[in-house]
């Protein structure tokens, strides 16, 4: 069964054992479940191409502090990731609105709403086509790691065990 929702979910899913398998931010140190490391992906601030609020394509953390920004929900990993990397700045930027819709983040950042943090894979095709425009932070952006989580091998399904087979000989490749 394939299932979706913020990092959050998918732990209560698989600690419920209502999940097998679940694709999550790699926490190597988690003591309740098993992880396989997966990748990690670059995650990167846009704004709109003639945004009032970023209108050049630098910017420091600091100045986060003063423009709007629309976040992913609460449990989401992503946003966990960007507010620790930003509180590590004392940065708390003001939350105009709270999604988990990439399209619907993209669709409020292209009307100028605010700037949003989000996986580059997400956006890279908007932001070479110009409907988006990546920000440079002068300091550094984070990136997030995912993996597969899993209670214990003893309780997977051949087929989720065929799965984690798969992962491990295609990182051998």
């Amino acid at each position: 069964i394939a299932d979706r929702g913020t990092t959050a979910e998918m732990i209560r899913n698989l600690l419920d054992r209502k999940s097998e398998l679940v694709l999550i931010r790699y926490t190597p140190n988690e003591k309740r479940f098993r992880m396989r490391f997966m990748g990690q992906k670059e995650i990167t601030l846009i704004a709109a191409n003639k945004s009032i609020h970023l209108p050049k394509d630098d910017i420091t953390i600091t100045e986060l502090n003063k423009v709007p920004l629309i976040a992913p929900t609460k449990g989401s990993a992503t946003r966990d990731i960007i507010l620790e990397h930003l509180r590590k700045f004392q940065v708390y930027p003001k939350i105009i609105a709270e999604t988990s819709s990439v399209a619907l983040t993209k669709n409020l950042v292209q009307q100028d709403k605010g700037v949003s943090f989000i996986c580059m894979d997400g956006v890279d095709k908007d932001i070479s086509e110009k409907c988006l425009r990546e920000i440079h932070v002068l300091e550094s952006l984070p990136f997030i790691q995912y993996g597969i989580a899993y209670l214990s091998r003893n309780n997977l399904s051949d087929a989720s065990l065929a799965f984690l087979r798969m992962i491990d000989m295609s990182k051998h490749e």
